[in-house]
């Protein structure tokens, strides 16, 4: 759940904190909190992130990073894994 997903992020040492949005994208969040930094996984581009998103980011100044994935580290496929 998000719940859950937002605990474990929220654990990470180099996290500052977690909000979960209710909202379908992230624009009303970001425009709230002006991030230094946002970040996306690495199975995302500049290219095809809400672009939306990204051009408020860009008009805050917000530096924006995409994060490379890490081979044979895949939230759905351990998901996958987990069912019967």
């Amino acid at each position: 759940s998000e719940a859950d997903r937002a605990s474990v992020v929220a654990a990470l040492e180099s996290v500052d904190a977690v909000f979960v949005f209710p909202e379908l994208d992230a624009r009303h969040f970001l425009e709230e909190v002006r991030p230094d930094i946002y970040t996306k996984g690495g199975d995302y581009t500049l290219e095809t992130i809400n672009q939306d998103e990204r051009r408020l980011l860009e008009k805050l100044g917000v530096r924006t990073v995409i994060l490379p994935a890490v081979p044979g580290k895949s939230t759905s496929a351990t998901l996958r894994k987990m069912k019967p």
